[in-house]
């Protein structure tokens, strides 16, 4: 019975080398990918986005600018927000985005020594006056 059963695993273990499409031996071990290995948690401040300067604050998203916004009940009553902000530009420090609601132009500055953005205006004539000339050219919202 001994024998039986070594032949039957013999046979067993050929059968799967030919489907396999090799022997058992010649099986590479596992290692995983880097996507598949458990990464250890990251420590100390977020990296930035691509194209980022912690100075400038570029690029920014819309939760950014909708957060600085809200700060501002001045600007946020000036503006009918609707459904959020969008169309952003961000260039050295300043952004503009347009409003859903009355597709109205915002006006936001990067204050680098807060590390945080601020509603400068919102208008629905641009509001573009306190940006620098070769910067409003950046900002697709500045006319």
């Amino acid at each position: 019975m001994r024998y039986t059963l070594l032949a039957v695993f013999a046979g067993a273990a050929a059968t799967l080398a030919a489907c396999s499409g090799g022997s058992p031996q010649a099986q590479a071990p596992y290692v995983p990918t880097p996507d598949q290995t458990t990464l250890l948690p990251q420590t100390g401040e977020a990296p930035l986005k691509p194209g980022a300067s912690p100075q400038a604050g570029c690029p920014v998203d819309n939760a950014t600018l909708e957060k600085a916004l809200a700060a501002d009940p001045a600007i946020t009553a000036a503006v009918q927000l609707g459904k959020g902000l969008t169309d952003i530009s961000c260039a050295v420090g300043y952004a503009t985005a347009r409003t859903e609601g009355d597709r109205a132009t915002v006006l936001f500055h990067y204050d680098g020594a807060k590390k945080m953005w601020v509603a400068v205006s919102g208008a629905a004539r641009n509001g573009c006056d306190p940006v620098p000339p070769d910067v409003r050219k950046q900002l697709k919202n500045c006319a």
